[in-house]
């Protein structure tokens, strides 16, 4: 009597575990390293989002009549009601920090590494180069 088996066997089958094991081992720092990186480039292009909607509500407030010349303002994100330059209010598309203060002293605006933007688990700042840095904490 001949029989006709088909199938693996169960060497064949560990084979195949043990080589999609090394493989997941292999790739799965890789991929978290890239979804790290993405997360705070995202931080890093929410801060610019940020500047650049501090700069248009600066601009707008030196267009108002009564304007000062060298105005200076501090914007505190941790506070409500600290999202404004002047009497003109700072829209921000996109996600709004939750803390961290926003400078502009006679037309500069900087985010001081002391007192960095926090957008979810990350803390940005813009460095002395105009480069957005970002910490995970």
């Amino acid at each position: 009597m001949k029989q006709n088996k088909k199938g693996f066997t169960l060497i064949e089958l560990l084979a195949v575990i043990v080589i999609l094991a090394v493989i997941a081992l292999i790739t799965t720092p890789i991929i978290l390293n890239v979804v790290e990186e993405s997360r705070k480039n995202a931080a890093k292009d929410k801060t610019y989002g940020v500047i650049d909607a501090v700069k248009l509500a600066y601009a707008q407030e030196q267009m108002n009549e009564g304007a000062s010349d060298n105005p200076t303002y501090t914007l505190d994100f941790s506070k409500a009601d600290g999202k404004k330059v002047g009497n003109t209010s700072v829209k921000i598309s996109g996600d709004i920090p939750t803390e961290g203060k926003v400078f502009i002293d006679n037309g500069n605006i900087t985010v001081k590494s002391d007192f960095k933007l926090k957008f979810g688990n990350y803390r940005c700042y813009i460095n002395d180069k105009n480069k957005a840095e970002c910490n995970r904490q």
